[in-house]
């Protein structure tokens, strides 16, 4: 695996880290829907453009 998909697997790995963590610790005391809307809408568009990144560097 060449350096550069290895970062980026990191990275996403860091983000479904974030997914677990970020919503009981740092959204935890915020009781408004668009504190998490805005989060998981950053989530989403994070994790769909890492995901087509590796897939678009993955070789046989």
């Amino acid at each position: 695996m060449s350096n550069s998909l290895r970062n980026w697997v990191i990275w996403f790995l860091l983000l479904v880290l974030a997914a677990f963590v970020v919503p009981f610790t740092l959204l935890s005391e915020i009781f408004k829907f668009y504190g998490a809307f805005l989060f998981w809408g950053l989530f989403a568009l994070a994790s769909i453009a890492s995901i087509g990144i590796i897939c678009s560097r993955w070789k046989d």
